[in-house]
């Protein structure tokens, strides 16, 4: 362009000051400038996007005073032009607090938009200007995604104390209110009302004493997410995560979420830095607009002194193991989106399968950089696996596809050899609630874990005790890429769920409960293949219901199942379909307090 028209362009203010460096990337920590080169004044903020731009709003501060709330415009979510304040304190201080005047506290401001009437909704926590002791909200709402805004009340919702809270609207349009009660002892959910300008009455109290605050919620599939920051005033601390798939049903920690200090929860940052959530406090989950599952971590990283240069902490938030993680990058753009979903969780184990095993707490796979086995990011060195069953149910041999070697447990240490008849080489996967694995070797007992309960990158896997608090699970995962039809398991469903724990019912049962397949009857109970692998023979020397089952010895899955009722001392003939895969079967057969098996081969 001609310099001469830039100027001309410039002084007519049709070409921003600082056109020339546009952002194309996010250096979280760093202090980010709009458009104009201000540093962007929105703290403890959200975005929203609407009609092809995201807006976002915060605090806006002059070192501590609040100045209202104010909104930014973008387009990429690099560059952001200031639209000016939102919500603009006015009116003068009132005895009983239902005011916005010049001198009061504004602060965590989240906007919703209401289908039914058209209309944007802003929720914001308010103080006195003086100290925390009011603990109210501040609601109000605009024609305009950007405002102004116009004050509806200041109350507190329901006659609970509000400090940190947010705003959630679900797909079925119902919005919720979470926010930190009890002096921050508790935390409250509360749906609001159609027109979302107050609360319902009914009030979910979670995380019950454990102090929480900084609530960031979102949703995958059935699937909701909250983040939350200890209670440490300004200063950073270990961040949690918690999920539930009602809103206003039970928030759990999830299954082994012990973190390594004992406390409640797991830490949804995974890299160094990860004690102190990256020196920032959680803010707000944005979701990436045209990609599934993609969504940005807001945090904010504080500085109490000066609460208006506080700077930013924006990172990619991933759900791929089914559990939110955050890594650090020191730049990043959305270009990490394009892949983060590559690999996807097994919903099927077949004979032969080939699969990456992901841990779930780092949500990093198994990988093999040098000479041994560590946790890795996607990259190069990732181990694919090869499953193969063997004769013993939900166990297998796992083969190293590169080398063709076979992982085995050599005096308690991984190595990778070449295949024998070995129970040393036979792993043994027991499913838990989650879809993760505990991996336990047949010959020893020894189960496949991270050094010191590490997420970190490089961290080592190696053989641990099974009766040790720290051994890890992992999950199986394919590449998307390399296995196009593959199916990808439903894990941010509760059936999901459901299913797995019934899953895991029958390999106890199977594995424990009857000592494999080498218990095949009893005096009581028995059971026999007769001609040809056709016919299943059932013997019960009492009165009562009976289920048989044929078990898919590698997967554990029943491929068939009938049930019947005894009379009394009888025998039973049922058919057995010939319309299974070859392989390894075991037949079980249940009855109360009993139960008999058989190993069987279908040719």
């Amino acid at each position: 362009m001609n310099k001469k028209l830039i100027y001309l362009y410039m002084a007519l203010g049709l070409v921003a000051t600082d056109c020339m460096a546009d952002r194309n990337s996010i250096t979280p920590g760093e202090t980010w400038n709009d458009t104009s080169g201000s540093a962007i004044n929105a703290h403890g903020g959200c975005v929203q996007y609407w009609d092809g731009y995201y807006y976002w709003f915060g605090e806006d501060r002059t070192k501590t005073v609040c100045n209202g709330v104010s909104c930014y415009r973008s387009a990429d979510l690099y560059n952001w032009t200031r639209l000016g304040l939102a919500l603009t304190p006015s009116g003068t201080m009132t005895d009983d607090g239902k005011d916005i005047a010049k001198g009061r506290t504004l602060e965590r401001p989240k906007v919703i938009y209401n289908e039914r009437t058209g209309k944007w909704v802003m929720w914001v926590h308010w103080e006195n200007g003086d100290d925390y002791s009011e603990a109210k909200v501040c609601v109000a709402e605009a024609d305009q995604v950007e405002g102004p805004y116009e004050l509806v009340d200041v109350f507190r919702p329901n006659g609970c104390d509000s400090r940190d809270q947010t705003l959630f609207l679900d797909t079925d349009g119902t919005a919720y209110h979470i926010y930190s009660t009890s002096m921050n002892t508790n935390t409250n959910i509360s749906p609001l009302k159609e027109d979302y300008l107050s609360p319902e009455e009914e009030i979910n109290t979670q995380m019950v004493s454990q102090k929480y605050e900084a609530a960031a919620v979102f949703k995958t599939g059935e699937t909701y997410y909250g983040l939350f920051s200890g209670c440490t005033s300004w200063d950073p601390n270990k961040g949690r995560f918690t999920y539930a798939y009602d809103m206003m049903g039970d928030w759990t920690y999830g299954r082994d979420f012990k973190d390594s200090d004992g406390s409640n929860g797991s830490n949804f940052c995974v890299d160094s830095g990860k004690d102190y959530s990256y020196q920032s406090q959680s803010a707000y989950v944005l979701p990436v607009e045209g990609r599934e599952r993609c969504y940005i971590y807001m945090g904010d990283r504080w500085n109490s002194s000066n609460v208006g240069g506080s700077k930013y902490v924006w990172l990619p938030l991933s759900v791929r193991s089914g559990y939110p993680s955050v890594r650090w990058y020191d730049e990043w753009d959305m270009s990490v989106f394009d892949s983060m979903y590559r690999y996807k969780r097994v919903a099927q184990v077949v004979d032969g399968e080939e699969a990456y095993l992901l841990e779930r707490k780092s949500n990093r796979l198994v990988s093999r950089p040098k000479t041994t086995l560590t946790l890795q990011d996607d990259g190069e060195s990732n181990l694919c696996f090869v499953l193969h069953e063997t004769e013993r149910p939900y166990t297998y041999k796992i083969e190293e596809k590169g080398t063709g070697t076979f992982m085995t447990s050599v005096y308690g240490s991984i190595r990778f050899q070449t295949e024998a008849e070995s129970e040393a080489q036979m792993w043994t996967l027991w499913l838990e609630e989650d879809g993760y694995y505990r991996i336990e070797n047949l010959s020893d007992g020894k189960c496949l874990s991270v050094s010191g309960n590490e997420t970190i990158a490089g961290t080592s896997v190696y053989l641990n005790d099974q009766s040790s608090s720290i051994h890890q699970s992992f999950a199986l995962y394919f590449d998307s890429e390399a296995h196009l039809d593959e199916e990808e398991a439903d894990l941010y469903s509760a059936s999901y769920r459901e299913e797995n724990l019934r899953r895991m019912e029958e390999q106890e049962a199977l594995l424990t409960g009857i000592a494999g397949v080498r218990q095949d009857v009893t005096d009581q109970l028995w059971v026999r293949v007769t001609k040809g692998v056709t016919e299943v023979e059932v013997y019960a020397s009492e009165a009562g219901e009976a289920r048989i089952d044929l078990v898919e010895a590698g997967t554990g899955r029943v491929a068939w199942r009938r049930r019947a009722a005894w009379s009394g001392e009888e025998t039973k003939v049922f058919p057995l379909p010939q319309t299974h895969p070859k392989g390894v079967y075991v037949l079980r057969v249940r009855m109360a307090d009993r139960q008999a098996t058989k190993k069987i081969v279908m040719k």
